[in-house]
């Protein structure tokens, strides 16, 4: 939805990237502060006074909010959970921890952590607020409206609506008690799943009540929620039908590969459309040099086809997204996924020794899950 996010910093090690949503939302809010919220508290001002005054509190709340998901991030990393990095979006931050806790103790360290930063933020800007008192009536507005959305956040983000963090304090009580991970996650999702239909009835009243912005905003969160919900339930039952499967366990070892030197419309005729292939290695003397996919052939126009040879439009080795034999089978279709890869080649020592593309990897999921028992079996850790 809205395209992929993009990078904007580097901070501390972990990547910070902003979703396109993101751009949406601070420009809405940018609006509704500018042309309502701050000309109802504060009259008198000019018209380019309030939207200096509303831009930079909107900007300024996103500043917060990546201070809350960097508390999440510090914890984690002190905890040894790498955070490769941090996406802002519509919704406010999500920090992206490279694997699930391993207790049910750290789980609730870091998810505590944002709400309590939320908390000290409000706090901090609200003394300020008062400290600045009527002296700069622009900087007043500012730092109690941080405060005030800050101690709101906080409270919203304990509320039990997994994954908010709330659902995720929620998952590591269910953890302690149960003993098991993957109990305490379905415990959670479907706690969370019930939030969100509680959230889009709530909003139905108000909009039938005459309140419909508001009304919208509690739909349009309920369903973000019971879909975010859901999902990692069934990101937990991918994960329990994949355990034990490896990248070696799902590749194809019989790869086609074709010389640097074939033209492309020998690649399309003879391996493409003749066999069905939407990649190939492209190997010298058995020493694979890249990969020649449907999308990098379709980069060309027809005509040039027979003169281009697949060296000139294929993906060079140093730029191929590949994983080790020895990756566990969910990561691969995470990476798979994420990055929208159609095909991802599996190295063993340095050496590629199979290729496994999405709708063989798709192929394998919807088996296993048809092989499943009804009921997963948990494991406690």
């Amino acid at each position: 939805m809205f395209g992929r996010s993009f990078p904007i910093a580097r901070i501390a090690g972990v990547l910070v990237e902003v979703h396109p949503s993101w751009l949406l939302i601070l420009a809405f809010l940018s609006w509704s502060l500018s042309d309502q919220v701050f000309p109802e508290t504060n009259e008198g001002w000019s018209t380019a006074t309030y939207w200096v005054v509303g831009t930079s509190a909107a900007v300024l709340l996103f500043v917060t909010v990546l201070v809350h998901e960097f508390a999440h991030a510090a914890v984690a990393i002190r905890r040894g959970l790498p955070v490769p990095k941090i996406t802002l979006f519509i919704f406010g931050g999500v920090s992206h921890m490279s694997r699930q806790p391993r207790s049910a103790g750290e789980e609730f360290a870091i998810a505590a952590a944002g709400p309590a930063t939320s908390f000290v933020i409000a706090a901090v800007t609200g003394l300020a607020g008062l400290a600045v008192g009527g002296s700069n009536e622009q900087a007043e507005a500012i730092l109690y409206y941080l405060a005030g959305v800050n101690a709101v956040l906080g409270v919203f983000n304990l509320l039990p609506g997994f994954p908010l963090d709330g659902g995720r304090v929620l998952r590591s009580i269910a953890w302690r008690s149960t003993g098991s991970f993957r109990r305490a996650t379905r415990i959670a999702a479907s706690v969370g799943e019930l939030f969100g239909y509680t959230l889009m009835g709530g909003g139905f009243l108000l909009a039938l009540g005459g309140f419909v912005v508001q009304g919208l905003w509690f739909l349009f969160i309920g369903w973000f929620l019971t879909g975010a919900a859901r999902g990692e339930s069934q990101g937990m039952q991918l994960e329990s039908i994949l355990a034990g499967l490896f990248a070696r366990d799902l590749m194809d070892e019989t790869f086609p590969s074709v010389t640097p030197g074939l033209p492309v419309q020998a690649v399309v005729d003879d391996y493409m459309v003749g066999e069905g292939h939407r990649a190939l290695m492209v190997a010298n003397d058995g020493a694979v040099v890249g990969i020649l996919s449907v999308n990098d052939v379709r980069r060309v126009p027809r005509a040039e086809w027979p003169n281009t040879p697949a060296q000139r439009v294929m993906t060079p080795r140093e730029r191929i997204v590949s994983v080790d034999a020895a990756t566990p089978a969910f990561d691969v279709l995470m990476l798979v996924s994420q990055k929208g890869l159609n095909q991802v080649p599996v190295l063993e020592e340095g050496r590629m020794v199979g290729l496994i593309t999405r709708r063989h990897l798709l192929d394998r999921i919807q088996l296993a899950e048809s092989l499943a028992p009804d009921v997963p079996t948990d494991t406690n850790e």
